[in-house]
C-alpha cells in the first residue's frame, strides 16, 4: 500500500497492484478509479468555489446509493488539499485556479 496522503482525519493511498485509489474521511471509505478519482477532485473544486464567510459545514453528494456526508468546513478544507496535492504530486495535475 502506497501511502500517498495521510492528515487525520483524511487519508489517501494506493494499493501497488491496483490502479484504484483509496479516499478515507470521516467514515467513509471509497476506492475510485483514477478517472473518478479526477472527477471527484473537480467536483471538490466546484464545491469549493460555492463558499461563503459564514459556511460552517459542507454537504456532499457522493454517487453511490445517493450517499448524502456533511462534514465540517475543516475537514473538507482538508480534504480538498489532500486530494490537490495528490492529483499534483503523484498524477502531475497543475492547477490553474489561481492563474489569470
Amino acid at each position: 500500500m502506497l501511502q500517498l496522503y495521510k492528515q487525520n482525519p483524511i487519508s489517501i493511498s494506493m494499493a501497488n497492484s491496483q490502479k484504484m485509489v483509496n479516499v478515507e474521511f470521516c467514515n467513509v471509505k471509497m476506492k475510485l478509479k483514477f478517472c473518478q478519482f479526477k472527477l471527484f477532485h473537480n467536483y471538490l473544486t466546484n464545491k469549493s468555489g460555492k463558499l461563503c464567510s459564514d459556511t460552517t459545514h459542507v454537504d456532499l453528494l457522493l454517487v453511490r446509493d445517493n450517499l448524502n456526508v456533511t462534514i465540517t468546513l475543516d475537514h473538507f478544507l482538508q480534504l480538498c488539499h489532500g486530494v490537490e496535492t495528490v492529483m499534483s504530486d503523484k498524477f502531475g495535475y497543475k492547477s490553474n485556479k489561481y492563474q489569470t
